[in-house]
C-alpha cells in the first residue's frame, strides 16, 4: 500500500520494471522505466539501479546518492551518456544514450525502504539483449536522389527498398512521406508492423478512390503508386523503414528507424502545357459559301478533351457568353446542326465547317477546349481550360438600298369624310430575295393642332401577317379601316369615314428582310417617309331635342304617347341613347325629374325608376329612325300626371376603339294632365294617449279623408307605418310595417314585431296597436296612405300617395313598474317554497293537517307577463 502507513492489510512494496528480455539495437538510444507501488512512508521514493554482468554487480545511478556510481559508468553519468528521468514521485526511466555491446547484462531497479516492516520485495530485473544494426533503406538499385519533371494528371511510380536480418523475431513497417518547400514530412501511405497499410490523414480520400497504393515485391522492394498526379503532389519523397519487436507481453516496440530520401518531383500544370491556336484558309466569303476553321490543341495529346466554337457578332470580353456553334464531348460525340459539324481530323486539330454562309455568320470565331483528369474510380476532373484568339469571318453582301414616300390620295376636309394613304418604296436595288413590310404609325393632334406623340397603327412582320392596333383593329372588323397592298413596291391605308380623332401626322416604316439559313427572316434595313398632316378644322357641337305629343290624352285609362326628334350640328357619326324622365306636376326643373325608361345606342331597353310593380309593361321606349324615338303610357292613371321629357346623350367613337359622350340635352316638357283631376283626400295620425308607461298597450289611427268617392267600396290603400326611435344620435326614419290593399300585413323592420298588430278597424280608418311597449318604442310615427280607385273601365288605378303629421310617442317607467318583476319573482318564490314546507309537513304529521289545510287556498294571487 503506496504511502498507507499501518493502515489496513497490505502484501508490501511491490517493485516492477518491464518483462524481459528487452531487445535493443547497438548504438540507438535505450530506455528501462522502473516504479513501485504498496509502500509506506513518504510519497516520493528512490531508485537504485544496478547491472549484473559475468558475475559482477555494479552500481550505475541512484536518484538519492550522487556518488552511487562505480568507477565503470562514473564518466558516463558526468556526460549524461546515462541518466535517470523520473517520471512520477513513484516512477522514473533510466537512459542510455546510445546502447553498446558491453552495455548487455541484467539490470536491477532497487528502490531504499521507507517502509515500517519489512515486507514484499525491493527490487526487480531485466536482461537487456544488445543486438546488430542490420536495417537497411535505400532507393531502388542504390540509384541517387532523382529530380523529375511530371506533368498534373500523369501517374508516379517510385521504389524503395527496405530489409533486416536480426537474430530475434522482429517486424519491419514502411511509410512514405512527402515533405513540401522544406517543411514537415507528411505521410503518405504505410505499411505497417500489423501487415495493414494505413494512409495519412491528408491522403485518405485519394486512398478510399484507388488514387494512391503500394505493393511488396520481392527483395524487400516497396512501391509507392500516384495516379494521377496533381499540382500538391510536388516535393521531395523519402521512404522510411523501422524494425519492430514484441515485448512486455504482446506490445509492439519500435526499436530503430531510417529514412532515405528517393525522389524530388515537380509537378507542372496543365494549364501551361495547354496551347491553342485556330486558322482558316478562306476568312471572306460571300453567300451560300462554306468555310472551315481549324483548332489545333498541343501539349495535352495524352488527355481526353472537350472542344467547342463560339461565335460573336463582335469581340467579346467573355467569348462563352457568346453563341454556341457545336460541342464535342469526351466521348467524341457532336452537338452541332444541319449547317454547322465539328470533326477530328489529326491528333490535336479539329475542324469546324459552316455550310451556306450569310450575313449573319459574319463575326469573331473562338475555339475553346477544356481538359479532364481521370481518377482512378471512373470520375473526372476539369484540370485546365483555354480560349483561342478569335478568327474573324467576313460574308460579303450588299444591304437593300430605296427610299420611301407617302402621298395622301384622299384628304378629308370634315368629319365623316374617307381618308386615303399611299406608301411607295422607290428606287429600290439589291433587293432580289428581299421582302418588304410596312409598319403605319401616326401623331395625332389635339384641339390645338399640335402633334403627340407617335402611335402604331398596323405592323406587317416578315411573314406578311397584319397585326392591328387595338383601337383599329376593331375598325378594320367593321370595315370602317382597310389595310392593303395593291402593288409589291406600294401599300395603302384608308379609314371610310375619318373622325375628329383621326387628325395628326400619318408616316410610314418600310423594312426590308433578307432569307436567311433554315428559312429564316433577318431584317436589314428600316426607312421612314415623311409626315402627311390631316387636320380639319372643328365648331361646338350642338343637340337639339323635340318632343311632341302624338296622342294627347285627356281622361286616365287612355295611352300617352311622345316622340323624340333629334338634331345634331358638328357631331361625327353620332350614336344616341335616350332616357325618358317625368316630373310630378308641382316640379318644373327638368334636372331634377325622375328617370323611368331609357334606351341605350345599342336599342337595349331598361327599366329606371319604374316602380309600379304592377304595371312593368305600361311603359315602352322604341327607335323609330336614326334621329327620332317613341315613347307610349299604356293605361294612364291619376298618379302619371306630370311632365315628360326626352334626355338625349350624343355618342361618337373615341381613339382607343370605344365610345365617348359627346353632347347631351333635355327636350321641352310634355304634360300628361286629366281634365277629371285626382280625389282630393287627407291623412290624420292620432292616439288617444300619446304618453303611456312601459308594459301598457300603444295604440295608434290612421284616418284617410276621401269624401269625393260616392261608393266607398270603389277604393282600395295600401298603408304604411314609419317610425324613428328617441336614441342618441339616431336620426335615420325606416318603414315598420306595411299593409297593402289586399290587406296582406308586411313587417318592415325587425323590432319585436310579434307585440305589434295592424289591422283596419273602419272603411278609411287603420289601427297599430304595440302591445307591453317598453322604452324602445318611443319616437316619433306617421302613416303614409296610396289610394287605388276604380276608373269606369273597372281598372284599378294608383292615386299619388300622401303622409300624416308626425306623432310623438313618449314611454315612462312608472315606480310600481320598477319594482313589478322583481316583486313578482320573490312572491313566487316564497310560494314554491311554502308549498313545499306545507308537503314535507304533511307527510311527517298527517294526524295533525286538519283544519289549517284550507289556509293555502284561501291566499292567492295573479302572476302576469307581458311578452313583446
Amino acid at each position: 500500500m503506496r504511502n498507507g502507513g499501518d493502515a489496513g492489510f497490505t502484501l508490501g512494496r511491490i517493485v516492477k520494471v518491464p518483462n524481459g528480455p528487452l531487445y535493443r539495437v547497438v548504438k540507438t538510444p535505450v530506455s528501462i522505466s522502473c516504479n513501485v507501488s504498496d509502500y509506506q512512508g513518504p510519497p516520493e521514493q528512490n531508485f537504485d539501479w544496478f547491472v549484473s554482468r559475468s558475475n559482477h554487480r555494479l552500481r550505475i545511478i541512484s536518484t538519492l546518492e550522487p556518488e552511487f556510481s562505480d568507477l565503470e559508468y562514473r564518466e558516463k553519468v558526468l556526460k549524461n551518456e546515462i541518466w535517470v528521468q523520473r517520471i512520477s514521485d513513484n516512477s522514473v526511466e533510466l537512459h542510455f544514450k546510445s546502447a553498446h555491446f558491453g552495455d548487455e547484462g541484467e539490470y536491477q531497479c532497487q528502490t531504499p525502504s521507507t517502509d515500517k516492516d519489512s515486507r514484499g520485495n525491493y527490487e526487480a530485473s531485466v536482461y537487456l539483449k544488445v543486438i546488430a544494426d542490420k536495417l537497411t533503406v535505400s532507393p531502388a538499385k542504390s540509384r541517387s536522389v532523382m529530380n523529375v519533371n511530371y506533368t498534373e494528371g500523369k501517374p508516379l511510380e517510385l521504389q524503395c527498398v527496405a530489409s533486416t536480418v536480426s537474430p530475434v523475431s522482429t517486424h519491419l513497417s514502411v511509410t512514405w512521406q512527402l515533405t513540401k518547400n522544406g517543411g514537415v514530412a507528411d505521410d503518405i501511405l504505410s505499411f505497417t508492423e500489423k501487415d495493414q497499410f494505413l494512409p495519412g490523414g491528408l491522403y485518405a480520400d485519394r486512398y478510399q478512390r484507388g488514387d494512391i497504393r503500394m505493393r511488396m515485391e520481392k527483395n524487400g522492394v516497396f512501391k509507392l503508386f500516384i495516379d494521377p498526379l496533381q499540382l500538391e503532389d510536388s516535393g521531395v519523397y523519402s521512404c522510411t523503414a523501422a524494425e519492430w519487436v514484441k515485448e512486455d507481453g504482446s506490445n509492439w516496440k519500435k526499436i530503430q528507424e531510417k529514412s532515405t530520401s528517393i525522389a524530388t518531383i515537380e509537378v507542372q500544370s496543365l494549364a501551361q502545357k495547354l496551347e491553342i491556336s485556330t486558322s482558316g484558309k478562306l476568312l471572306t466569303l460571300n453567300k451560300g459559301d462554306t468555310v472551315d476553321l481549324v483548332c489545333s490543341i498541343t501539349g495535352v495529346e495524352d488527355f481526353a478533351v472537350e472542344v467547342s466554337w463560339y461565335f460573336s457578332s463582335s469581340p467579346a470580353i467573355n467569348p462563352q457568353s457568346g453563341k454556341l456553334l457545336v460541342h464535342m464531348n469526351l466521348a467524341a460525340i457532336v452537338n452541332g446542326s444541319d449547317f454547322v459539324s465539328l470533326s477530328k481530323i489529326s491528333g490535336s486539330d479539329y475542324n469546324l465547317r459552316v455550310q451556306q454562309v450569310d450575313e449573319t455568320d459574319s463575326g469573331y470565331y473562338y475555339c475553346a477546349a477544356s481538359v479532364w483528369i481521370p481518377y482512378t474510380n471512373g470520375l473526372r476532373h476539369k484540370a485546365a481550360e483555354k480560349i483561342s484568339n478569335p478568327l474573324k469571318v467576313t460574308v460579303a453582301l450588299l444591304d437593300p438600298t430605296y427610299t420611301v414616300a407617302l402621298r395622301s390620295i384622299r384628304t378629308p376636309s370634315s368629319s365623316g369624310e374617307p381618308a386615303e394613304l399611299e406608301c411607295l418604296v422607290l428606287d429600290l436595288q439589291n433587293a432580289d430575295d428581299a421582302r418588304l413590310t410596312v409598319t403605319w404609325y401616326y401623331k395625332p393632334k389635339g384641339m390645338d393642332g399640335v402633334a403627340k406623340m407617335s402611335v402604331p397603327i398596323a405592323k406587317m412582320d416578315q411573314d406578311w401577317t397584319l397585326k392591328l392596333s387595338d383601337q383599329y383593329n376593331e375598325r378594320a372588323k367593321t370595315g370602317e379601316a382597310t389595310f392593303m397592298k395593291p402593288k409589291y413596291f406600294t401599300f395603302s391605308f384608308q379609314v371610310h369615314h375619318a373622325s375628329v380623332s383621326d387628325r395628326g401626322e400619318y408616316f410610314c416604316n418600310v423594312s426590308a428582310w433578307i432569307k436567311q439559313r433554315g428559312n429564316t427572316w433577318l431584317q436589314k434595313q428600316e426607312l421612314s417617309s415623311f409626315a402627311v398632316d390631316i387636320f380639319w378644322k372643328t365648331e361646338e357641337p350642338s343637340l337639339s331635342i323635340t318632343a311632341a305629343e302624338e296622342k294627347p290624352v285627356a281622361t286616365r285609362g287612355n295611352t300617352f304617347e311622345m316622340t323624340c326628334s333629334i338634331s345634331a350640328e358638328h357631331v361625327e357619326v353620332p350614336h344616341y341613347s335616350v332616357i325618358i324622365t317625368m316630373n310630378e306636376p308641382a316640379f318644373t326643373d327638368a334636372k331634377a325629374s325622375k328617370k323611368l325608361i331609357s334606351l341605350t345606342r345599342d336599342s337595349v331597353v331598361k327599366l329606371e325608376q319604374w316602380d309600379v310593380k304592377d304595371r312593368p309593361e305600361d311603359v315602352v321606349l322604341e327607335k323609330v329612325s336614326d334621329k327620332k324615338f317613341r315613347f307610349r303610357l299604356y293605361k294612364t292613371q291619376f298618379s302619371d300626371e306630370g311632365s315628360y321629357y326626352c334626355l338625349v346623350h350624343a355618342w361618337v367613337p373615341d381613339a382607343n376603339g370605344g365610345w365617348s359622350e359627346a353632347i347631351s340635352n333635355y327636350s321641352n316638357a310634355i304634360a300628361v294632365t286629366f281634365k277629371t283631376a285626382a280625389p282630393l283626400f287627407n291623412v290624420t295620425l292620432e292616439s288617444e294617449r300619446s304618453h303611456v308607461y312601459q308594459g301598457e298597450t300603444l295604440q295608434m289611427n290612421c284616418t284617410v279623408d276621401l269624401l269625393e268617392i260616392p261608393n266607398a267600396s270603389d277604393a282600395l290603400y295600401e298603408v304604411e307605418w314609419f317610425f324613428q326611435q328617441l336614441l342618441p344620435y339616431n336620426d335615420s326614419l325606416s318603414p315598420l310595417v306595411l299593409i297593402d290593399r289586399k290587406s296582406v300585413v308586411t313587417y318592415l323592420r325587425d323590432l319585436g314585431t310579434n307585440g305589434i298588430c295592424v289591422e283596419r278597424v273602419g272603411m278609411h280608418k287603420f289601427s297599430l296597436q304595440v302591445y307591453c311597449s317598453d322604452s324602445g318604442f318611443a319616437g316619433d310615427y306617421f302613416c303614409k296612405v296610396t289610394p287605388w280607385i276604380i276608373s269606369e273601365a273597372g281598372i284599378w288605378q294608383r292615386i299619388p300617395p300622401q303622409e300624416s303629421a308626425v306623432l310623438s310617442v313618449r314611454i315612462d317607467i312608472s315606480v310600481l313598474d320598477s319594482f313589478k318583476m322583481p316583486l313578482l319573482y320573490g312572491v313566487g318564490s316564497a310560494l314554491i317554497i311554502a308549498i313545499l314546507a306545507c308537503t314535507i309537513g304533511y307527510c311527517a304529521f298527517p294526524n295533525r293537517s286538519g283544519g289549517r289545510a284550507s289556509a293555502m287556498n284561501e291566499r292567492h294571487g295573479l302572476l302576469q307577463k307581458c311578452i313583446s
